[in-house]
């Protein structure tokens, strides 16, 4: 048995286990699902010391977007009206040093320092803090409980390997907004913070570990507020689409995580559920088996 047959099979195992399996009566789990209403941001420049200008990082990128989502949603002010400031201000707290990385400067964000430059800045703006999650494993592991937090309507950030040739090193972040299970596909989808909204990422390829999941919980003490948050860019814009019974649809194009010049279309959805009065954008959009 070849090593992806194996993964396939052990994930398959493990959604079971985890609790991917369904009672008998009962409508299957979706094979696809997205939450949407992030917004196709990044990447992002900052003025250095000596004025220059230096990346902001893929770590500080995905922690704004995370912070972002839940500001629309639950009405939270943790990047509020400066969504410039904010990331300046967790690239500090992050500790994020610039690099040269293929010829290239970027920001790195060591694996150890995402979650308490993180916290710390969420206690800036609410001194109790949040629950934060994170979780190291194998691809199998990392994928189901991915999936997991998914369909608890709960985006959260994958730290993996971009190109396969970090070795031991994983070297970008970015959002979890979704998977496809479809044919036996173990796929994630995330916002890379490159200025589009999905892109796909094969976690069957063993090229893209190590990987690390970091999410938000609630905030602790959280203030009363209305979920909506600041005004954002439209996100998957120009995919959502009308189905003949005049429900709002989305049918989503995806690029490839190792070839972003390359797209895919889903098909449209089966079901949008907006969660947000007001927000036409922040939804749970699944497809069924098909």
């Amino acid at each position: 048995m070849s090593g992806k047959v194996l993964l396939r099979v052990l994930i398959a195992l493990t959604s079971i286990i985890g609790g991917g399996a369904f009672a008998a009566g009962t409508a299957p789990p979706p094979e696809r699902m997205l939450l949407t209403g992030i917004p196709p941001l990044g990447p992002t420049w900052l003025s250095g010391a000596d004025g220059t200008q230096i990346p902001a990082g893929c770590g500080p990128e995905a922690a704004r977007l995370l912070l972002l989502y839940h500001d629309r949603r639950h009405g939270y002010r943790l990047v509020g009206e400066d969504p410039h400031g904010a990331i300046r201000e967790i690239h500090r707290l992050m500790g994020t040093a610039t690099v040269t990385w293929d010829g290239v400067r970027q920001g790195l964000t060591w694996p150890w320092s995402f979650t308490p430059g993180l916290q710390a800045y969420i206690e800036t703006r609410y001194p109790s803090g949040a629950a934060m999650g994170t979780l190291s494993g194998s691809l199998s592991a990392v994928f189901t409980r991915s999936v997991d937090l998914v369909r608890q309507s709960v985006p959260h950030v994958i730290l993996f390997d971009w190109r396969g040739s970090g070795g031991i090193f994983p070297n970008h972040y970015a959002v979890v907004v979704g998977y496809d299970l479809s044919a036996g596909r173990m796929h994630l989808v995330l916002n890379p913070g490159w200025g589009y909204d999905f892109q796909i990422l094969d976690m069957s390829d063993p090229a893209v570990a190590p990987v690390t999941l970091f999410w938000i919980g609630e905030l602790r003490n959280p203030p009363d507020s209305v979920p909506g948050g600041p005004v954002a860019p439209p996100s998957a814009a120009g995919m959502w689409v009308t189905d003949e019974d005049g429900q709002t649809q989305l049918r989503p194009v995806l690029r490839l995580h190792n070839d972003p010049r390359s797209t895919v279309r889903w098909p449209t959805s089966s079901h949008v559920q907006f969660i947000v009065p007001g927000l036409d954008d922040l939804a749970i959009v699944t497809w069924d088996a098909r």
